[in-house]
């Protein structure tokens, strides 16, 4: 099992992609549990990343 971006990455050339998830229960279902916390630290990482994506490191990442 895996998400899109395990088949985008192949398209072409190739598309870097990275996947950050928030873990919840019942993903599957209709209503998916998550926890407060999960969410407010996935948003830290993703401003932390943000924040370190110079144009170098994103060249880095394409090459």
């Amino acid at each position: 099992m895996g998400t899109d971006a395990g088949a985008a990455h192949l398209i072409g050339i190739g598309v870097p992609s990275i996947v950050i998830a928030i873990p919840a229960r019942y993903i599957h279902s209709h209503a998916s549990i998550l926890h407060h916390n999960d969410v407010e630290n996935t948003v830290k990482l993703l401003v932390a990343l943000i924040k370190k994506l110079d144009q170098k490191t994103v060249d880095w990442i394409k090459s």
